[in-house]
């Protein structure tokens, strides 16, 4: 996607953005709110009550055709034997060699009929990617992107303050699974799925009812959070984010993904060979958490040291508004993956010291 200025994308709720004081920025092709009124205040107000999230950047795919399910086996890592109607799953669309052409979640309506959420910078890719490998399954790929709004809801608070709003039982939507109601009369696909480590739901809907929605999620007391928040509450539950923990250079194994890629007796889906040799053998280097005890921010790109000699870099890293302290991610070699082994961080010309730890930081759910 350009970011060329002239290229850049407004979701249905810009104007709200900017009548609610946000800082907008240029991402991923589209011009989106980085922060309202402060980050750490967003990021805490997830962790403690609700935060409503503007995500109509991302992608939205309807995949219909009697051939759907084997389609997706085939070019899927994870096992939709393991799915449902009303049930989604997380999953990688991988490259022959392993690595990653985007994670997703794709959503069972029927046997014929998926749902597929995909992340905004690789929509184009995406489509492109399914299309290309569609043969002759019998599989109609809309995309349904521009047309509707997506709204992420999150915070502990969220069954409590969302209930008197939709005419569905919420406690009755399990991890992962969805349903079709109406949100204060108006239609929506709601699922308990998210981004932060915190209970709640993402929502789907046209774009005319979009400014309706969201207000009223705000008007239950929930604050409007933007993308720095996003990504402080996903570093905290240590959720990949594309480009950094998986790329077409990264492949799930070695993101500590593998438990996504599943064996599948009998079909030989893209990429199988090259992540099952991983899974069983291991992979040189792997994803893991880091700290740093010297004070600093760790940041992406920064070079990770042990003993004078460069063994990974951050993939992400940042100030954690839960913990109080510097977290990170990095990809090393795998001789010092063990928890507590010490390294140092190139930052600004200084080789500051920092450890190996325990993933996530923060788990609530």
């Amino acid at each position: 996607m350009s970011d060329n200025p002239n290229d850049i994308r407004k979701t249905a709720l810009y104007d709200i953005h900017i009548k609610h004081g946000a800082r907008m920025v240029s991402f991923a092709g589209w011009k989106m709110p980085v922060q309202y009124e402060s980050i750490i205040k967003e990021h805490n107000a997830v962790r403690s009550y609700a935060g409503v999230f503007d995500i109509s950047h991302m992608g939205e795919f309807l995949l219909e055709g009697k051939d759907v399910i084997e389609f997706l086996q085939y070019v899927m890592i994870n096992d939709l034997n393991l799915l449902e109607p009303s049930k989604g799953q997380y999953s990688c669309m991988c490259y022959e060699n392993g690595t990653v052409v985007d994670d997703l979640v794709y959503y069972e309506e029927t046997p014929e009929r998926f749902r597929m959420i995909v992340n905004a910078g690789n929509i184009e890719k995406d489509l492109q990617w399914l299309n290309a490998h569609k043969g002759e399954f019998d599989v109609q790929i809309t995309d349904l992107s521009a047309q509707r709004s997506r709204i992420a809801f999150q915070g502990p608070k969220v069954d409590e303050i969302l209930q008197p709003l939709v005419d569905v039982d919420l406690p009755q939507i399990n991890r992962f699974y969805f349903a079709h109601c109406k949100i204060k009369g108006n239609s929506i696909f709601i699922a308990r799925t998210g981004y932060t480590g915190e209970r709640g739901f993402e929502i789907s809907f046209e774009n005319e009812f979009a400014e309706k929605i969201w207000n009223d999620l705000l008007n239950t007391g929930a604050s409007p959070a933007g993308l720095g928040a996003r990504d402080s509450l996903r570093l905290e539950a240590c959720y990949s984010l594309y480009e950094h923990e998986i790329s077409d250079a990264i492949t799930p194994v070695e993101a500590g993904l593998s438990w996504l890629v599943k064996p599948k007796e009998g079909i030989n889906y893209i990429g199988k060979e090259v992540l099952m040799k991983q899974k069983s053998e291991g992979t040189q280097r792997i994803i893991v958490g880091l700290n740093l005890i010297d004070k600093g921010i760790i940041r992406e790109n920064y070079k990770i040291f042990k003993n004078g000699n460069q063994i990974g870099f951050v993939t992400s890293g940042g100030y954690s508004p839960t913990l109080k302290k510097t977290i990170g991610l990095g990809i090393v070699n795998k001789r010092y993956k063990e928890i507590g082994t010490e390294i140092k961080i190139e930052i600004r010309n200084k080789f500051l010291r920092g450890k190996i730890v325990s993933t996530p930081f923060y788990r609530n759910v």
